[in-house]
Protein backbone atom coordinates (compact mmCIF):
# COMPACT_ATOMS: atom_id res chain seq x y z
CA UNK A 1 0.00 0.00 0.00
CA UNK A 2 1.54 3.28 -1.38
CA UNK A 3 0.85 6.87 0.34
CA UNK A 4 0.38 10.16 -1.13
CA UNK A 5 2.44 12.88 0.89
CA UNK A 6 -0.45 14.74 2.10
CA UNK A 7 -1.56 11.28 3.88
CA UNK A 8 -4.92 11.47 2.39
CA UNK A 9 -4.46 9.17 -0.63
CA UNK A 10 -3.92 5.48 -1.47
CA UNK A 11 -2.67 3.08 -3.67
CA UNK A 12 -2.87 -0.46 -3.81
CA UNK A 13 -0.36 -2.69 -5.79
CA UNK A 14 -0.91 -6.31 -5.37
CA UNK A 15 -0.28 -9.32 -7.55
CA UNK A 16 -2.81 -12.22 -8.39
CA UNK A 17 -1.05 -15.57 -6.96
CA UNK A 18 -4.05 -17.85 -8.06
CA UNK A 19 -5.47 -18.36 -10.87
CA UNK A 20 -1.90 -18.76 -12.50
CA UNK A 21 -1.41 -15.23 -14.74
CA UNK A 22 -2.49 -15.43 -18.63
CA UNK A 23 -0.57 -13.74 -20.78
CA UNK A 24 -2.78 -10.81 -23.01
CA UNK A 25 -2.01 -8.14 -25.05
CA UNK A 26 -1.55 -4.60 -23.53
CA UNK A 27 -4.75 -2.78 -23.33
CA UNK A 28 -5.57 0.18 -25.57
CA UNK A 29 -6.96 3.42 -23.68
CA UNK A 30 -10.27 2.87 -24.88
CA UNK A 31 -10.41 -0.81 -23.90
CA UNK A 32 -12.96 -1.80 -20.92
CA UNK A 33 -11.16 -2.35 -17.67
CA UNK A 34 -8.61 -1.44 -15.12
CA UNK A 35 -5.68 -0.17 -17.67
CA UNK A 36 -4.65 3.63 -16.39
CA UNK A 37 -3.80 5.25 -13.62
CA UNK A 38 -2.03 8.69 -13.35
CA UNK A 39 0.79 10.41 -11.14
CA UNK A 40 1.47 14.09 -10.17
CA UNK A 41 5.27 14.48 -9.43
CA UNK A 42 7.06 17.18 -8.50
CA UNK A 43 9.59 16.52 -11.54
CA UNK A 44 8.91 14.79 -14.09
CA UNK A 45 12.56 14.36 -15.56
CA UNK A 46 13.68 12.50 -12.42
CA UNK A 47 10.82 10.06 -12.37
CA UNK A 48 11.57 9.60 -16.12
CA UNK A 49 15.21 8.62 -15.35
CA UNK A 50 13.89 6.25 -12.00
CA UNK A 51 11.38 4.81 -14.90
CA UNK A 52 14.31 4.11 -16.97
CA UNK A 53 15.90 2.35 -14.72
CA UNK A 54 13.11 -0.08 -14.89
CA UNK A 55 12.89 -0.12 -18.75
CA UNK A 56 9.92 2.18 -18.79
CA UNK A 57 10.68 5.17 -21.11
CA UNK A 58 7.60 8.03 -22.40
CA UNK A 59 5.89 6.10 -25.37
CA UNK A 60 5.71 9.72 -27.22
CA UNK A 61 8.17 12.18 -26.04
CA UNK A 62 7.29 14.20 -23.07
CA UNK A 63 4.57 17.31 -24.11
CA UNK A 64 3.41 20.27 -22.29
CA UNK A 65 -0.37 20.92 -22.14
CA UNK A 66 -1.00 24.78 -22.49
CA UNK A 67 1.52 26.58 -19.83
CA UNK A 68 -0.42 24.33 -16.96
CA UNK A 69 1.63 21.04 -17.27
CA UNK A 70 4.27 18.41 -18.69
CA UNK A 71 3.23 14.82 -18.89
CA UNK A 72 3.86 11.91 -20.53
CA UNK A 73 2.81 8.53 -20.33
CA UNK A 74 4.87 5.22 -20.00
CA UNK A 75 3.98 1.36 -20.53
CA UNK A 76 4.18 0.06 -16.92
CA UNK A 77 3.56 -2.97 -15.03
CA UNK A 78 0.97 -5.63 -17.01
CA UNK A 79 0.91 -3.40 -19.93
CA UNK A 80 -0.67 -0.38 -17.67
CA UNK A 81 -1.17 2.85 -18.98
CA UNK A 82 0.87 5.09 -16.64
CA UNK A 83 0.71 9.16 -17.23
CA UNK A 84 3.13 11.17 -15.21
CA UNK A 85 2.95 14.66 -15.18
CA UNK A 86 4.56 17.95 -13.54
CA UNK A 87 2.22 21.20 -12.35
CA UNK A 88 4.49 24.05 -13.91
CA UNK A 89 2.20 27.28 -12.18
CA UNK A 90 1.33 27.03 -8.85
CA UNK A 91 -1.69 28.00 -7.30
Amino acid sequence: MLQTPDGYGRLELFEYIHPKATESEPTRPNDIGMHSMAFSVDDIDKALDEAAKHGCRPMRGVATYGELYKLTYLRGPSGILVMVAEKLKQD
